[in-house]
């Protein structure tokens, strides 16, 4: 189980070539920035917590239409619980670091926000947990998911 396939993937949107994380980039101010990233990780957040309590389906209502087009809804919902069962109970998660960034490379136009958390699972006691968000209509959805074990 500490293996975990060394990398579980969920979603299939990677935001790979992105600044590095506690870094903005683009020319939006720096307070406009610090909302951004608040109203990310209240999203970000309230989505975890429907990963927690095994609902799949809403969680992936709660995504972006990019997450959508990637991953049906019955097929999340499956992955989700798959994940869910590998990892354990939920029991802890601290975020450790907060990233915004315009139009990534590799990614479809537009505003995002990287959250990096310390987690803790009954069968995976540290790991780390990445969910990146866009900003679509308006508001902040999900666009992947990453779990993985957190180097000792």
């Amino acid at each position: 189980m500490h293996r975990l396939a060394a990398v579980v993937i969920i979603a299939t949107i990677i935001l790979a070539g992105a600044a590095r994380p506690g870094h903005a980039q683009g020319t939006q101010p720096a307070a406009d920035t610090a909302a951004a990233v608040q109203a990310a990780q209240t999203a970000g957040e309230a989505w975890l917590a429907l990963i927690v309590e095994g609902k799949g389906k809403e969680s992936w209502a709660a995504t972006s239409k990019h997450f959508q087009a990637a991953v049906t809804e019955n097929a999340w919902a499956q992955q989700a619980a798959e994940l869910r069962s590998q990892l354990g109970r939920f029991q802890s998660r601290k975020l450790a670091d907060a990233h915004y960034t315009i139009d990534p490379p590799n990614a479809p136009a537009g505003e995002y926000v990287l959250l990096l958390y310390e987690s803790t699972f009954a069968n995976l006691p540290t790991a780390h947990e990445l969910v990146s968000l866009t900003r679509e209509d308006g508001r902040w959805k999900v666009i992947g998911y990453f779990v993985q074990p957190a180097e000792r």
